[in-house]
């Protein structure tokens, strides 16, 4: 029987895995609870719609601009420190729209989230490797998904339902709750120190080579997360002209992340038996017919179901993309890595967020045509690039 860099055998995880999976959890259901409202809360509090996307770029642009720096200084500092600290930003920035100010201070409110975002999203991905064997990443990475999967199908139901009873302020004072709670979990259940690897210095000769062969799967990253920024402006105002409720916005966000989560551990397995690379093209083309659709599509229920078949095209992606760029990363630039790949999909949503938001005052589908678009293109650049009908070996 195989056996793992901890001395547990390689069907078993560490306790250190299953915390990240809980924290995991935790966090996106703190997100998730003021996702489905945040749009509708701060236009209720004075911004404009034009500006809405500008919102979600800023957080995309400052998780951008912090995941480039903490992912490296995460193979130094070690793991905990950048989750802890991650999850008390997240904490505050969640805690300051509770605070009835002028819209600058709700943008200031999102920059501290993407802060805590971007100090612990390469931190918790890159433990992830550190503690899985090469060959059981795929299944490593669907258990992940699925944890995030559990936590945004659980997070969005509660913040619609608290909205709906007790206001647009609830969901946030229930997100506080959660990342505290996710906070605490790290600080507590996480073992202390850095990786138990050999350093090597971060140098140019070093970085030039590892981006030649990862950048492909940065691009997919770029398109496949820039559809984030586009759902974060569009998809609760979309639903909204469709004629949902906000108990039926809510429940929109859970119908899709139910099915992600089952989905993910499927895919995870398949991740380690097939070849990723077509995995990742089939997800990709399938993801851009779904998002197609809601451009024409006039009714908001059947838009929900069609989220479904769109879980479906994410779970083949997600698990196959990470447990692929993990495995083309060197031991010791885990954290680096996952900084490089995370700040790429954080970009594409900054990218995408900020294009939404003038396409919104057009009409509520546009954002979904420049969706299509990106993903088409994505899916034939990444096809031509990896020729997925050949034999895809896992190494470099």
């Amino acid at each position: 029987m195989a056996s793992s860099r901890t001395g547990q055998p390689a069907e078993r995880y560490s306790s250190a895995l299953w915390t990240v999976l809980a924290t995991n959890f935790i966090v996106q259901s703190g997100f998730g609870a003021i996702l489905p409202l945040l749009p509708q809360f701060v236009r209720h509090r004075g911004f404009p719609l034009a500006d809405m996307g500008a919102m979600a770029a800023a957080y995309a642009a400052v998780s951008f601009l912090g995941q480039m720096g903490a992912g490296p200084l995460a193979d130094r500092w070690g793991r905990k420190f950048f989750m802890v600290a991650g999850g008390v930003l997240e904490s505050l920035g969640t805690a300051g729209f509770l605070v009835h100010a002028a819209p600058w201070w709700y943008i200031l409110c999102r920059i501290l989230q993407g802060l805590g975002s971007a100090a612990v999203v390469p931190a918790a991905n890159a433990l992830v490797a550190d503690l899985v064997p090469e060959e059981r990443r795929g299944r490593a990475y669907g258990l992940m998904g699925a944890a995030g999967s559990a936590g945004f199908a659980v997070g969005p139901m509660l913040g619609g339902l608290a909205g709906a009873a007790w206001g647009l302020s609830a969901p946030f004072a229930i997100g506080v709750g959660l990342n505290a709670a996710a906070t605490l979990v790290s600080l507590l259940l996480l073992p202390a120190g850095r990786p138990k690897v050999q350093r090597q210095r971060l140098a140019a000769h070093t970085v030039r080579p590892l981006l030649g062969t990862l950048w492909p799967y940065f691009w997919v990253m770029f398109a496949w997360m820039g559809l984030t920024g586009m759902y974060d402006t569009a998809w609760s105002l979309y639903m909204q002209y469709l004629g949902a409720s906000k108990w039926v916005i809510g429940l929109s966000f859970t119908l899709f992340s139910g099915p992600l989560l089952l989905l993910q551990l499927f895919g995870g397995r398949a991740a380690d038996r097939a070849g990723r690379r077509g995995l990742m093209v089939a997800g990709l083309a399938l993801e851009t017919l779904t998002v197609g659709f809601y451009v024409i599509s006039r009714s908001a229920w059947l838009s929900i179901w069609v989220s479904v078949l769109e879980a479906a095209a994410m779970s083949l992606i997600g698990p196959a993309l990470s447990a692929s760029v993990m495995t083309r990363a060197p031991e010791d630039l885990h954290g680096a890595v996952q900084g490089w790949f995370q700040a790429s999909g954080t970009l594409g949503a900054a990218v995408l967020a900020l294009a939404s938001g003038p396409l919104l005052v057009g009409h509520p589908n546009h954002p979904f045509i420049l969706g299509a678009a990106v993903l088409m293109v994505t899916t034939i650049g990444a096809a031509v690039i990896w020729k997925p009908w050949r034999p895809d070996s896992q190494k470099l």
